[in-house]
């Protein structure tokens, strides 16, 4: 296994860390605590072109959506400025790569323009009946309608409602229950007049990701603007990665609030003793918990952007679940190590520490929720595979 970044790619390695220390960190607070979209961040992330990177070459971008060891490193050092940020810069980036990878050659020219431009794009699937527990089935149904589909259903944790500029729609699009034939993406402009968000999302962890319901109300989307064709969503080279983005950004807590807690423990003097706390054997225990706890998962991540990159994401659930798995239940560990560290301190809202310990709290229901990533790798050792969707 070789997991040394692209080299070709590290300058944007090198560019995650310095912009996530010096731009995304110093306003996280406020987004987390207003719970307001990151608008500034968005803007300078187009403008430095992180915001195309995922679109092919021949588009004007980088292709990193196909160098996933590269790809997962950017998440986790942009988490460790903003979490916020980085999730809905994958979740952006993620369907991107989708329009792009299943498009007509028009929709790639039209779209690959308009994110170039700076444009942001939202995905929208979860439903009451979509939930990765079980089966997973759609009720919001497209009605075929001359040269316009028909959309009415409702849509629950809508990550940037009312932000985007573009909602790409899960939806199915036959009465024929069976997805892996049915479901299709649907995208339109978001001044469509047929979306209505339910102003719901008042969250204690991930507040910037302006989560919303959104209603259908006789949404009208022209039939050139259907993306692939029935299934092509949830086709194994499709789905299975933006699991693994949501496990790097999840572990970036994590390592923020490591890399936080180190330098306050090696700065924090008590009396009588008046020498830092990193001295303590105590502290010390516990600082080396949490490293081993972060180079392990990164370590997992890595491995499953090797087994993507070198096998195809077809063949690597089971590394995808179990990093999942890892890094969620890694960075809740570090996470609430580093407030045992800090004690007192770092529960003040001006530390990020006791924001880092929400946004990790969130990732291990983020699905695949950790149960279900035990669930499916256990399928894989008894069964020989299972997918993000349990079957």
């Amino acid at each position: 296994m070789d997991f040394r970044i692209n080299p070709e790619n590290e300058d944007l390695l090198e560019r995650a860390k310095i912009y996530a220390k010096e731009i995304l960190a110093p306003r996280a607070q406020k987004i987390d605590e207003e719970g307001i979209f990151p608008r500034e961040n968005f803007d300078d992330l187009a403008r430095e072109g992180f915001t195309s990177l995922t679109l092919p070459k021949e588009l004007g971008g980088r292709d990193l959506y196909e160098d996933t060891a590269t790809y997962s490193m950017v998440l986790y050092e942009l988490s460790k400025g903003c979490t916020n940020t980085a999730m809905l810069f994958h979740m952006h980036s993620s369907i991107s790569h989708v329009i792009t990878y299943l498009g007509t050659d028009a929709q790639k020219r039209r779209y690959g323009e308009i994110i170039r431009g700076g444009k942001i794009i939202a995905s929208y699937a979860s439903e009451n009946t979509s939930s990765l527990h079980g089966v997973w089935r759609m009720e919001t149904k497209a009605i075929r309608d001359g040269d316009v589909y028909r959309i009415n259903g409702r849509k629950y944790f809508c990550s940037m409602a009312g932000e985007a500029d573009y909602y790409v729609l899960w939806v199915q699009l036959e009465e024929e229950e069976n997805l892996t034939k049915s479901l299709g993406l649907l995208i339109a402009p978001s001044d469509n007049p047929g979306f209505k968000i339910d102003q719901e999302w008042n969250s204690f962890a991930m507040r910037g990701t302006i989560s919303h319901s959104m209603i259908y109300d006789d949404v009208k989307i022209p039939v050139e603007d259907l993306v692939g064709r029935g299934g092509d969503p949830i086709r194994p080279d499709v789905l299975p990665k933006f699991g693994f983005g949501y496990s790097a950004v999840y572990l970036g807590a994590g390592g923020g609030a490591f890399d936080w807690v180190v330098d306050y423990a090696q700065t924090r003097k008590l009396m009588p003793d008046n020498v830092p706390i990193a001295t303590y054997p105590a502290i010390q225990r516990q600082i080396g918990e949490m490293k081993i706890a972060l180079e392990g998962a990164i370590l997992m991540l890595q491995r499953a952007g090797w087994m993507i990159n070198a096998h195809g994401a077809d063949k690597a659930y089971g590394a995808i679940n179990e990093a999942k798995y890892v890094c969620a239940e890694a960075s809740a560990f570090i996470t609430e190590k580093a407030l045992k560290v800090a004690g007192g301190p770092g529960l003040f809202r001006h530390n990020p520490l006791q924001r880092f310990h929400r946004e990790a709290r969130a990732g291990l229901i983020m699905p695949p929720n950790t149960e279900k990533c035990l669930e499916l790798t256990a399928k894989t050792v008894l069964e020989g595979s299972a997918n993000v969707l349990g079957s």
